[in-house]
């Protein structure tokens, strides 16, 4: 790959990105991505701007998930305020990694990634109408990339 990046994954913007697997063995995780955008202050990123990245492979390397949580259905009271139905699920170890990997499988859309605390890390998904959240560590976090599509999306907007 022309452009590696190693543990910088706050170069990244994974907004609205597509997750797919390549590859999972519950300590290597390999998923291909698409709209990804990498930061213009970046190393690997020689342009004026954040750039959307045509298609990038992402690697955890140690990758160890800690839970997988399905969101709860909410109902709206008199009120007006939204309040969750049912109880809290929160899936760990084998069930976990089970529901994960069939995410991973069918393709999911990131609405945020980044850090949980000073040694995890969250994805708060999408994926077939489920939404999603999983608290995960890893070792070595590796993005590989040939080729830029273009600025970010947010890039080519005014700002006011």
């Amino acid at each position: 790959m022309r452009y590696v990046s190693v543990n910088r994954p706050a170069d990244f913007e994974f907004h609205d990105a597509k997750f797919m697997l390549e590859s999972f063995d519950n300590t290597h995780l390999k998923v291909r991505a698409s709209y990804v955008n990498v930061h213009k202050d970046a190393e690997q990123n020689p342009f004026e701007s954040d750039m959307e990245i045509d298609k990038a492979y992402i690697t955890f390397d140690g990758f160890d998930l800690i839970s997988y949580e399905p969101l709860r259905e909410s109902k709206q009271g008199e009120d007006g305020e939204y309040y969750f139905v049912g109880d809290r699920v929160v899936l760990t170890e084998k069930n976990a990694y089970m529901q994960f990997e069939k995410m991973l499988k069918n393709g999911f859309t990131v609405y945020d990634f980044g850090l949980y605390d000073d040694t995890t890390y969250f994805i708060d998904a999408l994926s077939n109408d489920p939404f999603f959240t999983v608290l995960f560590k890893f070792d070595k976090f590796t993005v590989e990339w040939d080729e830029y599509k273009g600025k970010a999306w947010y890039s080519s907007k005014k700002q006011h």
